[in-house]
């Protein structure tokens, strides 16, 4: 007689446990699905990112002795996005390191934004931030003007079809950038070590001021 409310007890909870797993199972049925249905119906493709401006708000030279010549800059740049797809895409605001040699030397903040299906020229502000970036290499002769960094990190998505939002989506960013200081300071004034604000450079579609070698990877 005494183990009759724990003998329920116990199987309420074993009821619950069931119920529970149920949940989860339909949950992983019903993403599966959807993914399928954006992988064979909506056919996606990567969206489209090109550089439109940079606007360098200021950045500095600090030459802690004679042999090391360190840059710290602060800039925004435009980008220009194209989403080919029959989905709309809302990306969630993000962080990305700047890392040289292994080590972070800076961080691109990306706003929280929506691209609607098959849209073009979507502008996007995105902020970039370096400090103490070693640049005596370049400056020494000893690379080219291109000076290499990697942008990891990761970026939140949700598709959206048919004003639904599809379950949130992780991509996985890891991009190799080369960077051509050429046009963005002039040799005159890295050699004079001069502190610049509101500096705004241009570039076109087939600008040879970066260049970039990308992958991704997705997970839920």
């Amino acid at each position: 007689m005494g183990y009759g409310p724990a003998l329920c007890l116990q199987f309420s909870c074993k009821k619950c446990c069931l119920f529970l797993l149920i949940i989860i199972i339909l949950f992983i049925v019903i993403s599966g699905f959807l993914s399928l249905i954006i992988i064979f119906i909506l056919k996606p493709r990567r969206p489209v990112f090109s550089f439109q401006t940079m606007n360098i708000a200021s950045y500095k030279f600090d030459a802690s002795n004679s042999s090391t010549l360190f840059l710290s800059l602060v800039a925004s740049v435009t980008l220009i996005s194209r989403n080919p797809n029959r989905a709309g895409i809302r990306y969630d605001f993000s962080r990305l390191k700047i890392l040289n040699n292994g080590l972070v030397e800076g961080m691109i903040r990306i706003p929280e934004f929506y691209q609607p299906a098959r849209s073009q020229n979507v502008s996007i502000q995105i902020e970039i931030l370096f400090q103490n970036l070693d640049i005596s290499s370049i400056m020494s002769g000893s690379k080219t003007s291109n000076f290499p960094i990697r942008v990891s990190g990761g970026i939140g998505i949700h598709i959206w079809v048919l004003q639904i939002k599809l379950p949130k989506i992780k991509v996985g960013l890891h991009c190799d950038v080369a960077v051509d200081w050429r046009y963005l300071i002039s040799a005159d004034e890295i050699s004079n070590s001069r502190a610049v604000k509101n500096r705004i450079a241009h570039f076109d579609a087939n600008s040879q001021a970066f260049s970039k070698k990308c992958s991704l990877h997705f997970y839920l």
